[in-house]
């Protein structure tokens, strides 16, 4: 039996003891409004852009720097924004200024951002049979804000965002506060899902079971090159594998 094929049994059987979601882009809808952000910043600023490749670029960097206080972006920000190809060709500081007012509209968009679609139903039907947690890179306070607007707050066992972890994924380390919850701890009673390839990652060194969901601005043959055991474009698509 494969991987894969060994997952679904598992979840289908609820033999695992609890599920680790990322949250921005696995479980929050964060695509429209990063393409709203980056719009609103760069075309009104005439600059070319590859709509596709700058939001891979900036969700990639949105990952990094959402958990990072402001002091840590501006000390790192010359490494961090050189990565952004549609503001290679500008001076450092007009990329600094650029970036950080991309990333100031998307937080203030992300407030209303919506969850994904499938996300409550696949939430409540797991709750049921599974510990659940999410570990993110935003901040603790937000994602619970999220949750209680959603009436799924109760669904989860731990939130732990940016300030509640020891390091950022893709470090595997980034998971062990779900794993201390637990005197007796057996990595593969554990799944990571999510989005990203650092949730891959970490989630494959931590020795857990992994879900790559193509839900975020990740594409699903980017996802694909880090083996996740599970590979989806949505939660509808897990929403029908579990009902199967």
């Amino acid at each position: 039996m494969s991987r894969e094929q060994q997952l679904i049994e598992r979840l289908r059987s609820g033999s695992l003891k609890a599920i680790i979601f990322d949250f921005d882009g696995t479980l929050l809808d964060i695509r429209e409004i990063l393409e709203k952000s980056i719009e609103e910043i760069l075309v009104k600023k005439n600059i070319n852009i590859d709509m596709e490749t700058t939001i891979q670029e900036i969700g990639a960097l949105l990952e990094t720097i959402q958990g990072y206080p402001l002091p840590k972006v501006l000390l790192e920000s010359y490494e961090i924004f050189k990565h952004i190809t549609s503001l290679q060709k500008l001076s450092y500081f007009k990329q600094l200024r650029i970036a950080m007012e991309i990333f100031s509209k998307y937080l203030e968009y992300s407030k209303d951002a919506p969850l994904l679609s499938g996300v409550k139903p696949l939430i409540k039907k797991l709750a049921k049979s599974h510990d659940l947690f999410i570990v993110s890179h935003n901040k603790t306070e937000t994602i619970k804000e999220h949750l209680e607007k959603e009436s799924i707050d109760d669904c989860f066992k731990g939130v732990y965002g940016s300030d509640k972890i020891p390091v950022q994924k893709p470090d595997p380390m980034a998971l062990q506060p779900p794993l201390e919850t637990y005197n007796n701890r057996k990595r593969n009673e554990f799944l990571m899902i999510g989005d990203m390839p650092s949730d891959i990652t970490a989630g494959s060194e931590a020795g857990f079971w992994t879900i790559g969901v193509a839900s975020g601005v990740s594409k699903k043959e980017i996802l694909s090159e880090y083996r996740p055991d599970l590979l989806i474009d949505s939660f509808d698509d897990l929403l029908k594998i579990l009902k199967n």
